[in-house]
């Protein structure tokens, strides 16, 4: 239980830190919205780059955010069967899917990093390439990896105490 509260504690740090950054992605999001607005309905002068870079920063925050959902288990889930098992089970079932998760964003992790070398196109409008765009792929990935092994270490815990999850509150106290 203490290397879980000390790992919480590391994730609480890093989900604020995640949490600034996304506040920050979605403000320059609507900024730049704005300006595209003003531009080519007030002066009629549309500026061809504020609509790739808004994609872009929306890629970015849907998978960097991906994590903080995945760790507050407030993710579109299906859990209609899931409730229908007693707490003990559930536990259970969610340490196990959320232990699946882990190995497929690993594979998506390796995948990515597999294809960074040969993400040489550049972008339509901005001076970057492929490259700069897909690094959100393994970020996002190690991101919700990191946050998966508390929610499974939670859930494999409440399995044993017979159904009673340890929540984050709990944790770092």
């Amino acid at each position: 239980m203490r290397f879980l509260k000390a790992y919480s504690k590391c994730l609480d740090v890093l989900e604020k830190i995640i949490r600034v950054v996304l506040i920050v992605l979605l403000a320059a999001m609507v900024l730049i919205s704005f300006y595209q607005c003003v531009m080519r309905y007030g002066f009629s002068r549309s500026q061809p780059w504020c609509e790739e870079l808004t994609l872009y920063l929306g890629v970015y925050s849907v998978l960097i955010g991906i994590a903080i959902c995945s760790r507050r288990e407030s993710h579109l889930q299906v859990d209609f069967i899931l409730n229908l098992y007693s707490k003990r089970v559930r536990c259970l079932m969610t340490a196990i899917c959320t232990a699946i998760s882990i190995v497929a964003m690993a594979a998506v992790c390796a995948y990515a990093f597999q294809l960074l070398p040969v993400a040489t196109g550049r972008a339509t409008t901005l001076p970057i390439t492929m490259r700069e765009i897909y690094i959100a792929f393994p970020i996002g990935a190690i991101l919700m990896i990191l946050f998966a092994i508390e929610t499974t270490v939670r859930n494999f815990i409440g399995f044993l105490r017979g159904g009673e999850v340890v929540t984050l509150k709990e944790v770092r106290e």
